[in-house]
């Protein structure tokens, strides 16, 4: 029943993000960075990303301890005092995000903006957490997409009116995520605050105990961006071309964080879940399995397009035919972002069976040798191979960081690597290699890509079958 209850919800919540999120990805933001330019575009993401880098000092970790407290019992309330402490943690992040992007010499028009929108969205995430925790994922899949949903339909409309050029145009852009995301939060806040309890106020040792035990969470996450974002800010002061390469890195990074909108969400509902099955001693390698299988249904395409399919999908979403040097350059970092996707997938999944389990400072450490290992190679190849030699950086940590979670959730039998789940895994990956390998010899273009998605899905399925018949034959009455 709990994986029954698990598919549902992740189903509707994959289909909701996915009939708006790749709009904004695929649409909008090829769009603007098409109308201001890669220089000017670089300039932006180079802010958004130093935003991002330190987003982990809006949350601090209350977000999972809000999820996994009231998803433990769900008759216990919120306490007051967690919304003030987010409070006192907004008004730090804003100050030091602020603080570096002057040292940095950032416009500050760009980074106001971009600090407020991640404030509104932090806030957002607090109370689509106290949802997860009382597991009303449909309500928590509406809030998910509710920011995205608002600005869509505003740039979409400036986009087909007057269209955004130049810095104003970059203001346009920003002003709508704003909006956006205060829908967004009053959304959320609203739900959240109507399936409440009566109030349980915390007090101030109470919080700054809290916020102690969470020291590690805090270094984890502010690691894991940093091995996951720091190439874009090394990029801009190690490559001699710094925001035009940062441009160019962010336009196939676009179609990794696309691809990481579904395995993020499974991520979110898996966490609550895992935290009542630990802390009831309940077994999760079935649960960890499905998952597994689930993630690779997506990433296993995903991987063999970046190898076989990458030109054709970037003549398909940029204007890149009359930038021949430029445009090999994108297809080899598309390349490899696209291999990024399976292990950071993975991680969504083996990371937060730890996190659940408790593991923080173990995984701060790993996270820590992760942020050396990636500062290490950036170094290396960012002055030499530019945007593509840091994202094989990134391809080389992220797997380094995926096997070592691997390793210790089978270590403290959360997950069982069975001969028959391997020879599962050596039959996916040569079915999928087979069909995008054979259909690119013949067609290598947007149809071919076409074609073999096609004959993936249906070959994917197929192997399902046994799992399909297993909850078909469950669902019947007598059964």
């Amino acid at each position: 029943m709990l994986k029954r209850a698990f598919l549902g919800n992740l189903l509707f919540l994959q289909a909701l993000n996915w009939l708006i999120k790749p709009v904004w990805i695929f649409y909008i933001e090829i769009a603007v960075q098409e109308s201001l330019g890669d220089a000017l575009y670089g300039k932006y993401y180079g802010v958004f990303v130093l935003a991002l880098l330190f987003n982990i000092l809006l949350d601090f970790g209350l977000n999972n301890y809000t999820a996994s407290r009231v998803a433990s019992d769900p008759g216990h309330a919120v306490p007051g005092g967690l919304f003030r402490m987010r409070m006192l943690l907004a008004l730090g992040y804003v100050v030091f995000t602020a603080a570096i992007g002057v040292i940095q010499h950032m416009d500050l028009r760009f980074l106001s903006l971009v600090i407020i929108n991640q404030v509104l969205a932090g806030f957002t995430l607090y109370f689509r957490a106290i949802l997860q925790g009382r597991h009303l994922f449909k309500t928590d899949s509406i809030a998910s997409v509710a920011d995205r949903l608002v600005a869509v339909a505003l740039l979409a409309w400036l986009i087909a009116g007057s269209g955004l050029s130049g810095e104003e145009g970059l203001m346009c852009f920003l002003l709508a995520q704003t909006a956006g995301y205060a829908v967004s939060l009053f959304f959320s806040w609203f739900y959240s605050r109507k399936h409440d309890v009566p109030d349980n106020r915390i007090s101030q040792v109470e919080g700054f105990s809290l916020l102690s035990s969470m020291r590690w969470f805090v270094v984890l996450s502010l690691c894991m961006a940093l091995f996951t974002r720091l190439d874009t800010q090394m990029l801009g002061h190690l490559s001699p071309d710094g925001d035009a390469e940062v441009g160019q890195y962010a336009r196939s990074f676009r179609f990794l964080d696309a691809a990481l909108i579904f395995s993020a969400l499974i991520s979110s509902q898996l966490l609550p879940i895992l935290s009542r099955m630990i802390s009831r001693n309940e077994p999760t390698d079935g649960l960890l399995w499905l998952n597994v299988r689930i993630v690779l249904y997506v990433a296993l395409p995903l991987l063999f397009t970046g190898i076989y399919f990458a030109e054709p999908l970037f003549i398909l979403f940029y204007s890149v035919q009359g930038k021949v040097g430029f445009w090999q350059e994108d297809l080899l970092i598309f390349t490899r972002l696209m291999a990024c996707f399976l292990p950071m997938a993975l991680v969504h999944i083996f990371g937060t069976w730890l996190t659940a389990a408790g593991e923080l400072k173990k995984l701060a450490v790993l996270a820590i040798l992760c942020v050396l290992v990636n500062a290490g190679f950036n170094v290396w190849l960012i002055p030499e191979k530019g945007a593509a030699g840091a994202a094989m950086a990134g391809l080389i940590t992220q797997t380094l960081f995926v096997l070592v979670c691997i390793f210790w959730v089978i270590q403290r039998n959360g997950f069982e690597p069975k001969p028959f789940r391997i020879f599962y895994l050596l039959l996916c990956g040569n079915a999928a290699y087979a069909i995008f390998s054979v259909v690119s010899k013949s067609l290598a273009d947007l149809n071919g890509f076409l074609l073999a998605c096609g004959l993936w899905a249906f070959t994917g399925a197929f192997l399902f079958v046994p799992e399909w018949k297993k909850w078909l034959t469950r669902g019947r009455p007598g059964k």
